[in-house]
């Protein structure tokens, strides 16, 4: 293994290897709860490198990326987890698969969320703006269909107009594509 963990304190020579995995990706995830995010990251990343059609290693480093506010990547990841979900669901059996796949989907929003607001969008091409905020629509919205007991990614899909989540809103963020704010100054 060339993660950050020995061998002898993770893998156990009678489970199988989806087992040995899952030891240590809760061990990935136990390093990020201590606030050891580069060891997290570099074993969640190992973990993907061995074994890149499980979604749940891809959807904890989305997490992590979006926590350090590495959005691009962050967003590779939180599509790539809902791709394996989708291809082949869930791994982890504690939580139940609605709440797991809602997780990815909130997860992949936020990124798009905070992507709208970077500088560089706000002020940039309108279009890019309004497509960002969309998918994060669309994407908070499945969030909540998936699990409505989810409050952020009902929240969000409320604010941001989805249907279904306390009567319909429509998102209108007052500004018109023309808008000078979306533009570059005239001089």
């Amino acid at each position: 293994m060339s993660g950050p963990f020995d061998d002898d304190d993770f893998v156990d020579p009678e489970a199988g290897a989806l087992d040995q995995l899952g030891v240590r990706f809760t061990a990935a995830l136990q390093a990020k709860d201590d606030g050891k995010i580069d060891v997290a990251e570099d074993e969640l990343r190992t973990l993907i490198s061995e074994e890149p059609r499980l979604g749940e290693p891809h959807l904890e480093l989305a997490r992590l990326l979006l926590d350090t506010e590495r959005l691009a990547e962050a967003e590779d990841h939180a599509r790539e987890a809902i791709e394996q979900f989708e291809r082949s669901g869930t791994w982890i059996e504690a939580i139940p698969a609605n709440i797991i796949r809602g997780l990815a989907h909130a997860t992949l929003a936020e990124i798009l969320r905070r992507k709208a607001e970077e500088d560089d969008v706000i002020f940039g091409d309108a279009a890019e703006f309004h497509a960002l905020i969309a998918e994060s629509k669309q994407h908070f919205e499945k969030a909540a269909e998936f699990d409505p007991s989810d409050e952020y990614a009902s929240y969000h899909a409320f604010f941001l107009g989805a249907s279904g989540h306390g009567g319909k809103v429509e998102f209108d963020d007052g500004l018109k594509d023309d808008d000078p704010v979306f533009h570059e100054p005239e001089n």
